[in-house]
């Protein structure tokens, strides 16, 4: 299986909102990482323990981010801290069509399942088709919304073809490596010192 992220450009009727969610994600993102290192270990928290107005599906998906984040920081020995607005959706709660993308978003105080026209070319539906579906990704870039959706597609294994890896040099073709394992070096020293 090969892991691949596909980009898709949506076309939200109301922007403010997504980018009123990414924010909010981030924030509780931050908040939870925060506490985490005022106590000095994760504590358990469920959406209940959370105060947000993300729906509950994404404020779980948020909770996971925080704990990852704390690792890091534990890790690394500071908390960074998260600034680029973004909203992640697992792949229980979103939902790719034809032409449009449909997730989770809280719509004057109710959750609501909402579609958005999505823009993606033939081989981003082709790769949808086949692939399984892994962590979505909303994000605003110069002005425009993309979903990246991550999918694993499953690999064709090649029967009974010769590969050949070439290791270019830096003035001249160095080495050659088959797929049986067999090396072979191109070229002489010293005549290549003058090409």
């Amino acid at each position: 299986m090969q892991a691949l992220t596909v980009k898709i450009r949506i076309l939200p009727a109301q922007p403010d909102i997504l980018r009123h969610l990414g924010k909010e994600y981030i924030r509780v993102v931050n908040l939870l990482t925060e506490q985490a290192e005022q106590l000095r270990s994760f504590p358990k928290t469920t959406t209940k323990n959370v105060e947000t107005i993300l729906p509950s599906a994404v404020c779980n998906q948020s909770i996971r981010d925080a704990k990852s984040v704390f690792r890091k920081s534990k890790k690394l020995g500071g908390r960074p801290i998260l600034k680029k607005p973004v909203y992640f959706v697992n792949n229980q709660n979103y939902t790719v069509f034809e032409n449009t993308v449909a997730f989770p978003i809280v719509v004057d105080g109710k959750t609501k399942k909402t579609a958005f026209r999505a823009t993606m070319t033939s081989r981003d539906r082709e790769l949808l088709c086949k692939g399984k579906f892994g962590l979505m990704r909303i994000m605003e870039k110069s002005g425009k919304w993309y979903a990246q959706i991550s999918v694993e597609v499953p690999t064709s294994v090649t029967i009974n073809e010769n590969i050949m890896g070439i290791d270019l040099g830096l003035k001249v073709p160095a080495v050659a490596v088959t797929s049986t394992g067999k090396t072979c070096f191109f070229g002489k020293g010293r005549q290549n010192k003058y090409i």
